[in-house]
């Protein structure tokens, strides 16, 4: 499991305190920690700046970790949740109206018991299934001039049953999701080509170890590390990486 995968889950499951995933993760020392909140912010301000080619004027609200929200957690959680806003704000500056920071309700039993909900091991987005199935459409009904989601958590794993998919708008931006929630390979081309994802990034295969020291600028450690996939380009991506989702 490659680092940013082994740290998405570390920052949710941190915030939720499941004691038998933190062992994993104990040779992620600080310095890499802070290596990849760093790299969370370039690929969230990458994101960023494509949003604000798509929907200049547009306005966005930004889908973020609700353990942010309680006492006492580990530093990291607020380390990347900070990591990944400031980057969409550096990304589309004054060219979208961020709408907040919101933060989907939790399922009772996973503030009481998280390892008591069935989540998926293969999933690099646990929140997606601690959450109640109407979180997302509640945060709408609060937002409804939202043109575009932009996730920092993946998007739930009831996305397609609910209203808010059928919808052509607001489209959803992804960073690091579990893509199988959109569809299978297909699925996701269409949602692209249909407006309903604006964009996705994802890692890079093949990327350089977490180890290796940062490009100087924010464009060229993106490019080593991460991709970035529109609807103008998701061909292109998949005929160089045809098993990338």
């Amino acid at each position: 499991m490659k680092l940013p995968v082994q740290l998405a889950l570390l920052a949710a499951f941190l915030a939720v305190g499941v004691a038998g995933w933190k062992g994993c993760f104990r040779s992620a020392d600080g310095v890499l920690l802070d290596l990849a909140a760093l790299r969370r912010g370039i690929a969230t301000r990458v994101l960023a700046e494509e949003l604000a080619r798509q929907y200049s004027g547009g306005r966005a609200l930004i889908v973020s970790n609700p353990f942010v929200l309680q006492g006492g957690q580990r530093k990291e959680i607020h380390q990347f949740e900070e990591a990944g806003v400031s980057g969409l704000k550096r990304g589309w500056g004054d060219r979208i109206q961020t709408l907040g920071v919101v933060y989907p309700e939790l399922r009772p039993e996973a503030i009481q018991d998280p390892a008591s909900v069935p989540i998926d091991p293969e999933t690099r987005t646990p929140l997606s299934f601690l959450q109640t199935p109407r979180a997302w459409e509640a945060l709408l009904e609060a937002h409804p001039e939202t043109q575009v989601i932009v996730s920092l958590i993946g998007v739930p794993v009831n996305l397609r049953a609910l209203e808010l998919w059928r919808r052509p708008r607001p489209a959803l931006a992804l960073i690091f999701p579990d893509l199988r929630m959109i569809g299978d390979q297909a699925g996701v081309i269409a949602a692209l080509q249909s407006g309903k994802l604006a964009a996705v990034v994802l890692d890079r295969p093949g990327s350089p170890a977490e180890t290796v020291p940062m490009e100087k600028g924010h464009l060229a450690e993106f490019e080593r590390r991460f991709l970035l996939i529109t609807s103008n380009n998701v061909h292109a991506v998949l005929g160089a990486y045809p098993n990338l989702f």
